[in-house]
């Protein structure tokens, strides 16, 4: 019989990290911890959802995350289709499970899982001022990232442009990579606009140009040839 335990935490950052909905200086995260009255097994699983971005960060939050955690303890089994509305939620209690079962955090067994390999991620930048943001990149690109993801949306779009300018003129496509995520900054009337200036660049994608939601404002942008966007 499942027993779950739900502890609260808040997260500082090291650095302020601006997003198009503000800066965050703190974020709250809930930790799930499973065990079994039969047995000393556990299972970790971290529920994480961003201020301000994410569909299900929501005042009842810890209400609805309580709900669940009684619902696994009374009938053994996690209610997907009830949680489908609150992803991070899921993913968490996915995630207590998968750790409770595999009896440790090797939950695959993969050349990554095994250490053998790794996975090729982007050095993200997070917003900033001009002077900061350009420092992040030089920063990025020292470490040897060859795939770089800027915030965008919260300064001057013209100091946004002169920054992956800056990339592009000491580095073409084939040797870095580039990745924008406007987290919804842009309006639906200027969107395409601002694309087709950010296509200039030969960006690998932009990442929710307009806030979730506007699913034909999203399909009209997605049919321009020049873009490759993503929800």
């Amino acid at each position: 019989m499942f027993q779950t335990r739900i502890i609260k935490k808040q997260l500082h950052f090291k650095q302020p990290a601006g997003t198009s909905r503000g800066v965050y200086t703190t974020r709250n995260v809930w930790y799930i911890l499973l065990t079994d009255t039969g047995s000393r097994h556990y299972g970790v699983g971290e529920c994480a959802p961003l201020p301000a971005l994410s569909c299900d960060d929501i005042p009842s939050y810890d209400e609805v995350l309580a709900t669940a955690c009684k619902n696994l303890e009374k009938n053994g089994e996690i209610d997907r289709e009830a949680l489908l509305p609150y992803p991070s939620i899921l993913f968490g209690m996915e995630t207590a499970l998968l750790h409770f079962r595999a009896r440790s955090l090797q939950f695959w067994h993969t050349p990554f899982s095994k250490g053998k390999e790794g996975i090729p991620i982007n050095g993200l930048i997070w917003m900033g001022n001009f002077d900061e943001m350009y420092r992040r990149i030089g920063e990025k690109m020292q470490q040897g990232f060859r795939c770089i993801k800027l915030k965008i949306g919260a300064i001057d779009f013209e100091k946004e442009l002169e920054l992956l300018a800056h990339i592009r003129r000491h580095f073409t496509p084939a040797q870095i990579e580039l990745r924008v995520d406007a987290n919804g900054a842009f309006s639906p009337a200027d969107a395409l606009e601002k694309l087709h200036r950010l296509s200039e660049f030969q960006l690998h994608s932009i990442e929710q140009p307009i806030r979730a939601g506007q699913w034909n404002e999203m399909a009209r942008l997605c049919a321009a040839p020049l873009s490759h966007c993503t929800g």
